[in-house]
């Protein structure tokens, strides 16, 4: 009996001793430390691999450990855990040490405020990392854009050729109809095309390989001629995923159908012939229809001293609603966006003009929990300055209750 007893209070004192740790200031410092070393690390490297990268590559939640590279690519050899991950062990111990375990008096009620709105940020910064959807908006001057394309989607577009060799309107399969594929088969049928088309073998980032110089694996496709893809590790230095499947061309007339191989590096339609016309068939990013439409004014930039890495830039823009507005002229910096029914826009990129035309490259981004961040803020100092001005209360009561028990004797 006496032994279960004292088993028991071990036990007790080992998740005592567990739950002081997940709520301690020791785990809560050494968090914001390795939030601040991220930051720092990741600044650095935005210089010379871009925002979008490497915001993939520090703050994504496929991200568990990250070594740091600057200085062109130069690893500093520290492994860092993913921002990711280091926020989700801030949450827990924001909650159980600034929520639960605090003590509950009105001298602490602003801290309390506080670390409810900090905790509330973490929980916003999740739901932008997994709910909000990105695009980039590349503009040149004298076009009207009012479309982005998606980072993290693909598309299948067939369209057909006319007799000059232009591709008609495409016909197109959204990412959310095949991403959920993997080794099944899915049939698509087109009222106005005279085939069908099987798609299969859906993979979120392959590489096409030539069947004379690799050896396929046991994951990877079949040839189609001569090629085949396989199945490689998400760089996170790229800007896409590069989606690949296999299609099968089945014609309606019960001619012999075709396979193609479809990738989103290969950057060209894959032509074949049905009923005497031609058709192109591809895998760029989906497509994003916009609100708004975008006619770029001018673009202005500066590199840092001898490079030709942006340092600064910015974009004048006239934009027109999709509801007959009036247009308007405003100017995009990097840290001034537009906003426009749900939709933000930022500013990415820049380049020299391009055969004299001035070019800029733009982030487009919908959020649920846009401007939450800002309300967290907001609430996480008003807890901070009455928690403050609290103390400052109390201080100056004790200071001056001495004086006035002096005075009465």
């Amino acid at each position: 009996m006496e032994v279960d007893i004292k088993m028991a209070k071990k036990k007790k004192h080992m998740g005592l001793r567990v739950l002081d740790f997940f709520s301690g200031y020791l785990l809560a410092v050494t968090c914001l430390v390795l939030l601040g070393l991220l930051v720092w690390f990741s600044t650095l490297e935005m210089q010379d691999v871009g925002l979008s990268k490497t915001l993939e590559r520090y703050y994504s939640h496929k991200t568990i450990f990250v070594v740091p590279e600057i200085n062109g690519g130069k690893s500093v050899y520290i492994p860092l855990p993913g921002a990711y991950w280091v926020c989700c062990v801030l949450f827990i111990n924001m909650v159980l040490g600034g929520i639960i375990r605090i003590r509950k008096n009105v001298r602490n009620v602003g801290a309390v405020i506080s670390h409810f709105a900090i905790a509330a940020l973490l929980v916003v910064g999740q739901v932008d990392h997994h709910q909000s959807i990105r695009g980039k908006m590349e503009s040149y001057q004298g076009e009207k854009y009012d479309y982005a394309t998606k980072f993290e989607f693909t598309s299948i577009e067939v369209s057909e050729f006319d007799e000059e060799g232009k591709k008609k309107s495409p016909y197109v399969i959204k990412h959310d109809m095949i991403k959920d594929l993997n080794d099944k088969v899915r049939k698509f049928t087109f009222k106005d095309l005279p085939f069908d088309l099987e798609v299969r073998h859906f993979r979120e980032h392959v590489v096409v390989r030539n069947g004379a110089n690799y050896a396929r694996g046991k994951d990877s496709g079949e040839l189609v001629d001569g090629f085949f893809l396989q199945p490689a590790e998400f760089d996170v230095k790229m800007d896409y995923y590069n989606y690949g499947c296999y299609v099968m061309v089945r014609p309606n007339d019960g001619s012999p159908g075709r396979k193609i191989l479809l990738s989103r590096s290969i950057g060209f339609p894959q032509t074949f012939s049905v009923g005497g016309k031609l058709y192109g068939i591809e895998m760029p990013n989906e497509i994003w229809n916009m609100p708004f439409s975008v006619d770029l004014i001018n673009s202005v930039g500066e590199y840092y001293p001898g490079t030709k890495k942006a340092s600064k830039f910015q974009s004048t823009i006239a934009w027109t609603g999709d509801e007959g507005e009036e247009e308007k002229i405003e100017t995009i910096k990097m840290n001034q966006p537009m906003r426009y029914k749900g939709f933000t826009l930022y500013q990415a990129s820049w380049n020299e003009p391009i055969n004299g035309l001035e070019y800029s490259g733009f982030e487009i981004v919908t959020n649920p929990a846009d401007r939450w961040p800002e309300y967290c803020l907001w609430v996480s100092a008003f807890g901070l300055f009455l928690h403050f001005a609290l103390k400052l209360i109390s201080y100056l009561d004790r200071e001056t209750r001495p004086a006035v028990r002096r005075d009465l004797s």
